[in-house]
């Protein structure tokens, strides 16, 4: 069991230290533009896992504290986001990290979404800020895009709604 931690350990502080390594990194090279590319990828993959698991996490919270106050007992300290995410890599599952600056908004904007304080267009704007802001500290030549699970859902809704407009009208004559 302790070589499984210590090897988790290792692969923890190597996602940081990738971040870390990646945000530092100003030059044009080749080589480097990939690596924070690459970074930034994974970034996008723990902002979306953040999203969802504020979300999770939120909901959670909140059933928690009906039961909590049901009973007469205090509410339970709110949840946190991890500061690492699993992801897949080439070789098999990695492990992804973001610096808290970027991960904590994103986890509230999560759970604003879950407890519906805020639309899904909201949560993709505001979701997008934070990760134009990570784009910028990684210095990549255009910001990764996030939550594009919710944009597909909501591009699938409206295209919905327009086959329920149009349904049962004759199709428009051909050119």
């Amino acid at each position: 069991m302790f070589f499984k931690d210590s090897a988790k350990k290792k692969a923890l502080l190597a996602a940081k230290s990738a971040y870390t390594e990646a945000a530092s990194l100003k030059g044009d090279t080749r080589e480097e533009v990939a690596f924070r590319r690459r970074i930034g990828y994974r970034s996008r993959t723990h902002l979306d896992k953040i999203f969802i698991e504020g979300a999770t996490k939120t909901g959670r919270y909140h059933d928690l504290c009906v039961q909590a106050e049901a009973q007469g007992l205090e509410r339970p300290a709110p949840p946190k986001p991890s500061m690492f995410q699993t992801a897949k890599g080439a070789n098999g599952p990695i492990f992804t990290y973001v610096p808290l600056e970027f991960a904590e908004p994103v986890f509230a904007l999560g759970g604003q979404y879950q407890t519906m304080e805020i639309d899904a267009f909201r949560a993709i704007r505001l979701t997008q800020e934070v990760s134009d802001k990570m784009s910028f500290d990684l210095d990549l030549e255009k910001p990764v895009v996030t939550l594009q699970f919710l944009r597909d859902e909501l591009a699938a809704a409206s295209e919905e709604v327009v086959d329920i407009d149009t349904e049962g009208q004759d199709p428009p004559p051909a050119n």
